[in-house]
């Protein structure tokens, strides 16, 4: 088959199943990802590009335009500092920027602690990788109750409702960490076909999660009459639940570990890639080892698992009210405390503990990375969900997107825009990513930091990593 009859078939083939998980934009498909790659596919590990890498630091959060109007007054890891700070909390979150656009809303943030991989000869790699994660969800809030959180109710700013028809609604903070172990194997080398596979093992340790779960029937803003600045939120028929795992609490290593104050478990990745033919091999100059294939298939499951919440001290409380008011400082108790902040403005006709498991952000990825011109591919990624489970709402997911990513890469810096079409939003988001030597920098969405209003945004990644590449000549 001829070269672009093929490349045309594969791209019909993807587009036709059109998904977006929390990775490095760009780095994820860079055969130099090293350890940024072996999150989401950990195949990169057979036959390693790297005789050994360190990620030295790396961080990384949803932000929108907001955020740099109050840079060094927020913060891009709002749903990391939810379970062990009440500082300013309203503050931070309003920065944060949305993965989807409306509803339901996705933020996240992670920490990608010191981490190392090493080359085990030519076709075996090992990598040790640390990893903190946190998640904030928000499900079917009206525009007029995101506008009121974004602009405040004490700026005569927010518009006046009166009794709009609301529903069911939810709140969920999440955070983890885990620490994982990946082996790579390359199991064939022949000079137009290689298969690679790879898999990872974790433990999840230091988790809490929060959550409101609600129903409203109707609900007003309105001002009040002795100052026209001031606005109130009034609820009818409020019936909620909300709970946490954890009380928040003060950062403490050695607590992190105690399952008995934070939820913990197992989860798995696995990864397969294979590369067929070798036409650029024509091309390449001395001791260079970029790829020669022009096709690479890659299939993986990352986040396959669980974390079990069985703490001493967790909490669960249910209410009804006829009527609720919810001024300014409602909101900022609600925002700055979470759950507990809740629980002390409404009252509870019931309390039990918190006591289920919760899966990952379990997700079934698929890609294929075309070379078009040496060192110059076009990657097509599909991310889905994986065994999505009815009915439980604390299960850890972020939305499906399928991805274009062209990008340059060779053995020192990687160049790549990647084009998002995310579930739900009503535009393609065009991020960019460059890595140029030990630093890299990357947005998943140029456009969700130009666009004012709303809750979209852009993950954004800042990290530092050092390396030594596999070379024939280390062998000469």
């Amino acid at each position: 088959m001829k070269k672009s009859a093929l490349y045309s078939a594969l791209f019909s083939a993807f587009f036709a199943t059109g998904s977006f998980a929390q990775q490095i934009p760009g780095l994820d498909k860079s055969n130099y990802g090293g350890l940024y790659r072996a999150t989401y596919n950990p195949s990169v590990l057979g036959g390693p590009k790297h005789k050994w890498q360190i990620n030295i630091g790396t961080i990384g959060g949803s932000i929108n335009y907001r955020y740099f109007r109050f840079l060094g007054e927020n913060s891009l890891l709002y749903p990391l500092l939810a379970p062990h700070s009440t500082k300013e909390l309203y503050g931070r979150s309003r920065t944060m920027g949305s993965l989807s656009y409306e509803d339901p809303i996705h933020l996240a943030s992670e920490i990608r602690w010191p981490s190392a991989m090493i080359s085990l000869g030519k076709y075996q790699g090992l990598a040790l990788s640390f990893r903190t994660r946190g998640y904030a969800m928000a499900n079917h809030f009206p525009d007029a109750v995101r506008n009121l959180y974004f602009h405040r109710l004490d700026t005569g700013s927010t518009p006046a409702v009166n009794n709009e028809a609301w529903g069911d609604f939810s709140l969920i903070q999440q955070s983890f960490s885990d620490v994982s172990v990946s082996y790579g194997v390359q199991l064939l080398d022949l000079e137009s076909h290689k298969v690679r596979i790879g898999g990872t093992v974790k433990r999840v340790f230091g988790a809490r999660v929060g959550y409101l779960s609600a129903n409203v029937e109707n609900f007003s803003i309105q001002q009040l009459a002795t100052n026209l600045d001031i606005s109130e939120l009034t609820v009818n028929n409020f019936g909620y639940e909300t709970g946490y795992s954890t009380p928040n609490r003060g950062v403490s290593l050695g607590s992190l570990f105690n399952s008995d104050k934070y939820g913990s478990g197992w989860g798995y990745d696995l990864g397969f890639s294979y590369e067929l033919g070798s036409y650029w091999g024509k091309s390449k100059e001395v001791y260079d080892e970029s790829p020669e294939y022009l096709i690479r298939l890659g299939a993986s499951l990352t986040d396959i698992g669980s974390i079990r919440y069985n703490t001493n001290d967790s909490k669960v409380s249910r209410g009804q009210q006829a009527q609720a008011v919810i001024g300014q400082t409602e909101l900022e108790t609600i925002s700055d405390r979470g759950t507990e902040g809740f629980m002390s403005l409404y009252p509870s006709t019931s309390d039990t503990t918190f006591n289920k498991s919760v899966r990952l952000p379990q997700a079934l990825h698929l890609e294929v990375d075309l070379q078009l011109v040496k060192g110059f591919f076009l990657n097509l990624s599909q991310t889905k969900r994986f065994q999505e489970r009815s009915g439980e709402l604390l299960d850890i997911y972020q939305p499906n997107a399928f991805t274009i990513t062209p990008r340059f890469e060779d053995e020192d810096s990687d160049f790549a825009f990647p084009i998002s079409f995310i579930e739900g939003n009503n535009r393609p988001s065009i991020g960019a990513v460059g890595h140029f030597g030990p630093i890299f920098l990357g947005l998943s969405s140029v456009n969700g930091l130009w666009k004012r209003g709303g809750a979209r945004g852009s993950m954004v990644y800042l990290g530092f990593s050092a390396w030594k590449l596999n070379r024939k000549k280390d062998k000469d």
